[in-house]
């Protein structure tokens, strides 16, 4: 979210997104109305559509919302001088994420295909990642000569990778499945 929002804007999608994420562990986005998601939030419907057209349309404005907040925490935390440490650090951040929103994720009965559910805000997720990687190709990493292939083959692997773990995950433990992770990174890096 924009930090550059008037004060009361943020508030008010913050608000939202809370109350949309509440109701998610209730039932299906298909089932919530804006009525009571305004509700919910406390704020008037005629705010929300100055804002949204429908609830399908904040719902991708969550989704891109939450995507941005993610980016910006693996940008704080990791070592962006080793593209290993970054993309774990992602994938450990993707994996909590979806641990801390499973409740919401589950009822949306996705697929492999369709898991990060995100698909329209792959998009900016895309750009940022590729910038990252063409930044770690231009400091010498070893990476196949296309970027935009690397980036399809690592956002491929950490959607089915998340998407088996949350499906599986007694199995195999958030911590093992990040050093599985980090193990495949490394070899993908060629370190």
């Amino acid at each position: 979210m924009e930090n550059s929002l008037d004060l009361r804007i943020q508030k008010t999608y913050e608000s939202l997104i809370t109350s949309l994420l509440e109701l998610l562990k209730e039932k299906s986005l298909d089932k919530i109305t804006v009525n009571e998601l305004c509700q919910k939030a406390r704020i008037r419907r005629p705010t929300f559509y100055k804002h949204f057209n429908d609830k399908y349309d904040f719902f991708n404005f969550t989704v891109q919302s939450l995507q941005e907040h993610y980016i910006a925490q693996v940008d704080q935390e990791s070592d962006d001088k080793h593209p290993v440490s970054y993309f774990s650090t992602l994938f450990q951040t993707m994996i909590d994420a979806i641990d801390e929103y499973q409740k919401v994720l589950l009822p949306l009965q996705i697929d492999a295909a369709s898991f990060l559910v995100f698909e329209t805000a792959d998009k900016h997720l895309n750009e940022q990642l590729k910038e990252r990687l063409q930044y770690f190709y231009d400091k010498g990493y070893y990476l196949p000569n296309n970027i935009e292939f690397s980036l399809q083959i690592l956002l491929g692997t950490f959607k089915q990778a998340a998407y088996w773990w949350l499906k599986n995950q007694e199995t195999l433990t958030k911590t093992a499945a990040i050093k599985e992770m980090t193990g495949f990174l490394e070899w993908f890096f060629n370190v």
